[in-house]
């Protein structure tokens, strides 16, 4: 039965003449906030106020941090589009995923990782590769207490095998002279959820790849294109208009919205504050996540900048996560910097990196995949319970699955062979 919008319409209307109530000028908070921004070139004051949120007394903040290297880039930077490298190797790794169905009559799921290799300036065949994973076995399938699995720990461990395929690729493909960049269709701070039983170990295998990846000496970025919800720097922002610890300390319940910026997102920010192919400054989350990174190795602490990609049709800002390893390096953030813009010009009228797009179209499960996966499974299921039982099927039910099969059989000298045309 469909929605009967005739009696939706009037909702919608009334919806509609809400919304014009609404206060959606976020113009005075945009005010406030770029005479902050130019106002905080002084590193010191940064850091005073970052020492006042991770007292014993104040909590709650989780907003942006300057990067702590000797050569940290004040918060204000406006960092151009630099020069791109002639030549350099780009891997981008992407997953897709069958979760297990409880009502099946055979647990299982499926994981499928696509690796897809781009040689920047060099007139060479992108390499691709697909690398399915079908898990069955009781102890992939089921938690502790015998359930199946949920969606999210499926998640966990696809995370976990996009980034470890990742790192394996660029091993293999290391060299001292071309920039070598790794790409992740996401942030780098993973976080497996507490359902999974291996959620300790699939924090390790993560670090793990990590690791891996800076024995390469690759360039690792993590890619958010739609950020639209983060207000870490407007956070950081919020901290620059406080005067004193005290006064901080009374305005403690305003930390989380950004007190007067609240409703001004980072996104919306630095659209006006960037123009086409230009970052901002290098910076960290203060947050007891990335300190959980950092204690594992200061190399691997999650760092960021917000970056304004582009085309020849439009443009967009999004967030580039990169590990500290990478942040130190001047001229590795300069190759990542680049050739991402580079990336987002070379396909139709979105802004988005191709090599990412060319990965996930190598992962992607479609509907007919999945249809023709459970239909294997059953069959083996079938043959298994028919060798157990010793039955076959009758004349009427092989007719019944012949009609029924989404695919024609063709009987030639006694065989079945299947068109899958």
């Amino acid at each position: 039965m469909t929605l009967e919008f005739n009696r939706v319409v009037e909702q919608v209307y009334k919806l509609g003449a809400m919304l014009t109530q609404l206060d959606f000028d976020l113009s005075d908070a945009m005010t406030i906030a770029r005479q902050r921004f130019e106002d905080c070139s002084d590193l010191a004051a940064v850091w005073e106020r970052i020492e006042w949120v991770r007292s014993s007394e104040i909590s709650g903040y989780r907003g942006a941090a300057p990067i702590d290297l000797p050569n940290a880039e004040p918060i204000n930077a406006i960092i151009p589009e630099p020069p791109c490298p002639p030549y350099a190797t780009l891997i981008a790794a992407d997953g897709s995923q069958v979760y297990p169905d409880e009502q099946a009559p055979v647990h299982y799921y499926l994981i499928n990782i696509g690796l897809f290799i781009f040689h920047h300036g060099i007139e060479r065949t992108p390499e691709q590769f697909t690398l399915p994973y079908l898990k069955y076995h009781k102890s992939d399938v089921h938690d502790r207490y015998g359930r199946v699995i949920r969606n999210r720990t499926v998640d966990d461990r696809r995370t976990v095998e996009e980034m470890r395929h990742l790192a394996n690729a660029a091993w293999e493909r290391r060299t001292p002279d071309t920039p070598l960049v790794t790409i992740y269709d996401n942030r780098l701070m993973f976080l497996p959820g507490n359902d999974a039983h291996d959620s300790d170990q699939l924090l390790k295998d993560y670090i793990a790849a990590l690791v891996h990846l800076q024995d390469a000496n690759a360039i690792l970025g993590g890619y958010i294109d739609n950020p639209h919800r983060s207000k870490r720097f407007m956070q950081l922002l919020f901290l620059m208009g406080v005067e004193t610890e005290e006064e901080l300390k009374r305005r403690q319940p305003q930390i989380t919205n950004a007190g007067e910026l609240e409703g001004l997102r980072d996104e919306q920010f630095f659209n006006l504050i960037l123009n086409n192919g230009e970052r901002s400054a290098i910076m960290v989350q203060n947050s007891p996540q990335n300190k959980a990174f950092r204690d594992r190795g200061v190399n691997y602490e999650i760092a960021f900048f917000y970056l304004k990609v582009y085309n020849q049709y439009q443009s967009r800002v999004v967030r580039v996560d990169l590990p500290v390893w990478v942040a130190r390096d001047t001229q590795k953030v300069a190759a990542l910097h680049a050739l991402l813009v580079y990336q987002c010009k070379l396909q139709g009228r979105n802004p988005y990196p191709y090599v990412i797009t060319r990965a996930d179209e190598l992962a992607w499960i479609g509907t007919k995949d999945r249809a023709k996966l459970e239909e294997l499974i059953k069959v083996q299921v079938r043959r298994v319970r028919e060798e157990l039982t010793g039955s076959t099927l009758s004349a009427k039910s092989r007719g019944k699955e012949l009609a029924r099969s989404t695919k024609r059989y063709h009987d030639m000298w006694g065989e079945d062979i299947i068109d899958d045309k």
